[in-house]
């Protein structure tokens, strides 16, 4: 039996990809570097189209015993970004999709999908699905607090937008957004069944919950059984949210604030126990549902030139809830999380450009604990993190370092370390453009950390057995 954990499987977001203006960098590198909103199309082009597919072998290094069709993969994808004017109103959409040929999965995702007023008044009312720059940490970090995730990769999640309706007064040096919903989308990850007692997921990044139980001196062995709730009761929940901003974030000192009262992403999960005492057995159904939180935060920052710097700070103070008898929940624990960020790039170096950036976060806080319906701890917790890093340093360059046969040869490079997990993650990736719509992608992830024994539930600690290498063309239109 299949299930998803999480539901509007045509429900997701991104953004427009402008690829044609430049032969070195695609759709998904303008996720990857933050693009937050779809540039304003010309009056004269009143339709515009854009698309990419990928076609991409990948290979785990460390085959996995019980999961050895988990060990390679091929994937086709595409994606499709849409603007249409009318006297009235412009629409956008931006959707994807893809299919892993040996496992027979297919996803689809509708990263944007929104109706927006026609015309240039600094008042601009938005319906639908919309990104927005709630916060720089957010974004860069990939925390998923303001905004979920599609992350069927963990390596690769693209960042979503909210749904709902947007008002946002937009003048040269000072932004005002109000957003108001009552539809809830969560961040979605891989698809989660039962099989054999255990739940189990078609991905390498899935975590599953253990199948040991301690009891009076006795281990005994854990029976999943997943229960969902109608999805109505998971998507209808609203949510309200204001950002404003002064200053311009390309040039000078600016500042953005916000604040919002908005379900978590993330699902929650909560489970109930029943003993076997015959077989010796422990029984446990787990129900994703949801809590609210008010998150908060600020962005400074200063434009240069060449030189982009910024500090933030996001404040995330989760609702606790009680289960009822018999169950226990998930309780999230708050956490104060800071960031500085700089971006700059350097021109002239071998004749081309290269682009850098410089981040760190700590956060403070941000554990799992679960609890019984009187609030208090429970024995066995199913997770106990929110976040993959906590007090990481990360360093990112990317540019075209050569030309073959006159064509451009485009290096990404990023490396990052965690300090509270004594580990690291390095991603290499390299683009060779026989023309300006074609690209042979070459790349490689490795994660590894100091000590195995050190903080075994970390995100670099679980996973240091994916590191992986990949291949594959992409054709842009």
């Amino acid at each position: 039996m299949r299930v998803r954990t999480y539901f509007a499987a045509a429900l997701t977001s991104v953004v427009v990809n402008t690829h044609a203006k430049t032969q070195t960098l695609n759709l998904k590198n303008l996720q990857a570097e933050g693009v937050s909103s779809i540039e304003e199309p010309k009056r004269s082009t009143p339709a515009q189209v854009y698309g990419q597919i990928r076609m991409e072998g990948m290979q785990y290094l460390t085959p996995i015993p019980e999961t050895p069709n988990l060990t390679y993969s091929q994937l086709l994808s595409a994606r499709l970004s849409a603007l249409k004017e009318t006297s009235w109103v412009d629409m956008v959409a931006d959707v994807s999709g893809g299919t892993f040929f040996s496992r027979g999965q297919s996803h689809f995702v509708v990263h944007e999908a929104y109706l927006v007023n026609h015309g240039n008044t600094p008042l601009k009312i938005y319906t639908g699905r919309k990104k927005n720059g709630w916060s720089e940490m957010d974004r860069r970090w990939q925390l998923g607090l303001w905004q979920p995730k599609f992350a069927f990769d963990t390596l690769r999640p693209d960042e979503q937008g909210l749904t709902g309706v947007f008002a946002d007064y937009n003048m040269r040096g000072w932004e005002v957004v109000a957003f108001a919903t009552p539809v809830f989308i969560p961040s979605m990850g891989p698809d989660i069944r039962e099989e054999g007692g255990g739940l189990v997921a078609d991905s390498r990044w899935y975590r599953a919950p253990s199948r040991d139980f301690a009891l009076n001196n006795r281990v005994n062995q854990i029976v999943y059984e997943l229960d969902i709730p109608e999805t109505a009761k998971l998507v209808g929940n609203g949510a309200v949210a204001m950002m404003g901003r002064l200053g311009n974030k390309e040039r000078g000192a600016w500042v953005v604030a916000s604040a919002g009262h908005l379900p978590v992403n993330d699902l929650i999960l909560k489970r109930k126990i029943q003993m076997d005492a015959s077989e010796g057995g422990v029984d446990v159904t787990v129900s994703p549902d949801l809590t609210y939180h008010d998150v908060y935060s600020v962005d400074v920052g200063y434009a240069f030139e060449n030189v982009k710097t910024s500090v933030s700070y996001l404040q995330d103070e989760p609702m606790e809830k009680h289960p009822d008898v018999d169950w226990a929940i998930q309780k999230l624990l708050p956490l104060k999380a800071y960031s500085a960020a700089v971006d700059f790039s350097l021109n002239n170096i071998w004749t081309r450009t290269l682009a850098f950036q410089l981040e760190y976060l700590k956060v403070d806080g941000g554990g799992i604990v679960d609890i019984r319906n009187d609030g208090q701890p429970d024995d066995f917790t199913l997770f106990d993190s929110r976040l993959k890093f906590t007090n990481a340093l990360s360093f990112r360059v990317e540019g075209q370092l050569a030309s073959i046969f006159r064509r451009p040869f485009v290096t990404r490079f990023k490396y990052l370390y965690d300090y509270d997990q004594r580990g690291s993650l390095l991603n290499t990736e390299f683009l060779y453009y026989p023309n300006q719509k074609w690209a042979v992608v070459l790349g490689g992830d490795v994660l590894g950390v100091q000590d195995e024994n050190h903080n075994p539930s970390s995100f670099l600690n679980q996973y240091r057995a994916n590191d992986r290498v990949y291949g594959g063309m992409t054709y842009v239109f």
